[in-house]
């Protein structure tokens, strides 16, 4: 299912192990997976690396026609008030 070879893994394991060209960074460990844990929770996902990775890579949410990506940050507008489907 996940690809552990693929750079994008790569780059989130090194994100999770707080890995650095210099060594290990806690505050920078620490961070990420807080920023995860709270994505995790805004998607509805129980807080774990797998969610954790789905929610990075956005295949927890595949994107819509509405969605601009800007600096490796995915923007979804919601739809206008009077077009949302309930």
């Amino acid at each position: 299912m996940i690809d552990e070879s693929s750079e994008q893994y790569k780059i989130f394991d090194n994100l999770w192990e707080g890995k650095t060209p210099k060594g290990f960074n806690i505050n920078k460990k620490n961070s990420f997976r807080s920023r995860m844990k709270n994505s995790c929770h805004q998607e509805g996902l129980e807080y774990s690396k797998i969610n954790s990775y789905l929610v990075y890579s956005g295949l927890s949410k595949k994107l819509d026609e509405d969605t601009i990506i800007k600096n490796d940050i995915k923007i979804t507008s919601p739809p206008r008030r009077h077009l949302r489907k309930f």
